[in-house]
């Protein structure tokens, strides 16, 4: 059997037969002549054959023998690596047939929605960009990896099973079977780990590292992220930065983009802040922003702590720094706190922050007194720290080292505007995840076997709402009435037109719950919704299941179905009020709020689907 060819390989093939198995990219007919572009990971090249290969349909993947004919002059095409040739069809198997897509996957996707793409996301990476953007980012944790084993660091896996401890977001938890009502956490970071490595001797250590954390997700920022992590032993702050520059300069130019300045400038936190209001910032004029130039810049010397709503302190970076030399014995001392300086070092790129890191503590008592600083009582810090203390007395070398999450430093080469581009398989704004609808319910018998009962929240549906917009800095009024359950009389107690009521309708798209929002005295367009967003089956829920997946009685569900885990489409009406009024988990109040702000913490899908 013939061994199979890649498009890219016809080029070098003319006059002789070639083995072609792949997608049909697209197919034209002309008379009795056809055309067919097949697409494989090398590229597309153009096939010809008569009509009775005319059967096939965009996307089916098939198999052909053919041989490689040169193009004359006059019709090669430039838009193509191939254009020069064409295959001539000897034999076409359809290998796998394939239905009409539910998303268009010639375009650059901006204008689908999250939802769509995301439930369909092993069709929308078969997007020519997505192609690119994640084939680039292996070429770039490739070209990570070969700089640092020139340069002698180890690559070393540390558990993703590990202890909960402050690191300054939300673990992920997962229960133990075999230790009843204990928890293991996902990794924040490797922080701890790879500080042990430095006492075990490794001296220079990397991992390409996944790191969770239970945090509010936003354009460049998920549930999951990878980095780019490495420790080095008997290093300063500027042995650290300057191999980590070294690195990124030979990465990002071995890519092929340009950066603006070498060596990057650098800032201290109260220059960056003087200059530019935020100690993440763009160096870049406007035509070198068009020009997709990257301008790196390190930030140094930041406050080590940060005073804490309750009047405490907490630290700014993380609690394992060392500061600065010279504060060191204030630290210790616990004096002029909020002058204490730390050993970290951040780099920003295009007004993001890449990476960051820092000389670490290595001395028992300096790691001890943060904690103190913070309030831990020493019992404390010995149940959650023991390890690293004790680990400390034992001979540790002075060391620091620094991460980079490449998906947002792929975002900044890229230029693209969300996360999501640059992940093979993201989670939704919602905290959904792509394809497989998690997080989801387990079975009753999981749960006994891990010693779990499902617990609904004391706070209200109502109190949660208020929470969640005083957390957003939303302005919001809250007004008592008589119950009403209907749009109508809603808007009669309420004493506003029937148009400024957020109307939240619980329904089931595919079998799963979704949120459908309109103005109250709108319908919805159910053909125009299903068109949208790819739904093929759409049904209202029944009183039942609202109650079951809401917790509240039809007529008072409020227009945040993230607070049900369930994706929210809001009608683009609502934004055309200067106010809207809704039902927040209960018939006898409202919510008065500017639509704007509803769709900044909610973040809802947003199109045209009422009538």
């Amino acid at each position: 059997m013939q061994n199979r060819n890649l498009s890219k390989q016809t080029m070098a093939r003319i006059e002789k037969p070639v083995l072609l198995q792949g997608w049909v990219n697209s197919v034209r007919r002309h008379g009795g002549v056809v055309f067919i572009d097949l697409r494989d990971r090398s590229g597309i090249v153009q096939l010809v054959g008569d009509r009775s290969f005319s059967k096939v349909s965009p996307e089916d993947v098939i198999s052909v023998e053919g041989i490689v004919r040169k193009r004359p002059n006059h019709m090669i095409n430039p838009h193509l690596s191939t254009g020069m040739v064409e295959v001539e069809i000897k034999t076409l198997t359809i290998l796998s047939h394939a239905k009409e897509l539910p998303l268009p996957i010639h375009t650059d996707g901006y204008n689908i929605s999250e939802e769509v793409r995301l439930k369909y996301r092993y069709l929308d990476l078969r997007r020519e960009r997505l192609q690119r953007n994640i084939r680039l980012r292996s070429r770039f944790v490739d070209a990570v990896r070969q700089y640092l084993f020139r340069h002698d660091f180890v690559e070393i896996e540390t558990p993703m099973l590990t202890k909960s401890t402050p690191e300054g977001s939300r673990d992920f938890l997962v229960p133990s079977r075999l230790h009843p009502g204990t928890f293991y956490a996902l990794p924040q970071s490797p922080q701890q780990y790879k500080q042990l490595l430095m006492v075990a001797g490794f001296e220079r250590y990397f991992q390409i590292a996944r790191c969770l954390r239970d945090e509010d997700l936003r354009a460049d920022r998920g549930f999951e992220h990878t980095q780019i992590d490495l420790e080095m032993s008997f290093v300063t702050r500027e042995d650290v930065m300057a191999m980590d520059e070294n690195m990124i300069t030979y990465v990002i130019e071995s890519l092929g983009y340009t950066i603006k300045q070498k060596p990057f400038p650098i800032f201290t936190y109260q220059e960056a802040i003087e200059k530019f209001g935020a100690d993440k910032f763009d160096l870049r004029t406007e035509e070198e922003k068009k020009q997709n130039i990257l301008a790196f810049a390190w930030v140094i010397d930041f406050p080590f702590f940060e005073k804490t709503n309750e009047g405490g302190w907490t630290f700014t970076h993380n609690p394992f720094s060392m500061p600065k030399e010279e504060h060191k014995s204030w630290l210790l001392n616990k004096e002029r706190i909020g002058d204490i300086l730390t050993s970290q070092y951040d780099l920003v790129c295009n007004g993001y922050e890449v990476g960051g890191g820092s000389i670490r503590s290595h001395e028992p008592e300096v790691l001890q007194a943060v904690f103190e600083i913070m309030g831990y009582d020493k019992g404390r810090i010995y149940k959650q720290f023991g390890h690293m203390l004790e680990a400390f007395s034992y001979g540790v070398p002075p060391h620091g080292g620094l991460a980079h999450g490449i998906e947002r430093l792929l975002m900044t080469i890229t230029g693209e505007p969300y996360l999501r581009e640059v992940v093979a398989f993201p989670q939704t704004s919602g905290g959904m995840t792509s394809v497989m609808d998690a997080p989801n319910e387990v079975d009753q018998e999981q749960l006994d076997e891990l010693g779990i009962a499902i617990v609904k929240k004391t706070a209200s549906i109502f109190e949660q709402i208020v929470d969640e917009l005083k957390k957003h800095a939303v302005s919001f009024t809250v007004s008592d009435h008589e119950p009403v359950k209907t749009s109508e009389e809603a808007a009669k107690v309420r004493g506003v037109p029937v148009s400024t009521g957020a109307k939240a309708i619980l329904m089931y798209a595919d079998g799963k719950p979704i949120m459908v929002v309109v103005s109250g005295d709108k319908k919805i367009d159910i053909r125009r919704l299903k068109s949208l967003y790819g739904i093929r089956d759409l049904r209202m829920a029944t009183p039942d299941e609202v109650k079951r997946v809401t917790g509240v009685e039809i007529g008072a569900v409020p227009p945040f179905g993230h607070m049900f885990s369930i994706p929210l489409y809001m009608d683009d009406h609502i934004k055309d009020n200067e106010r809207i009024y809704f039902n927040p988990g209960r018939h006898d109040k409202t919510i008065a709020m500017n639509p704007h702000d509803l769709e900044r913490v909610a973040r809802p899908i947003v199109g045209d689907f009422s009538r």
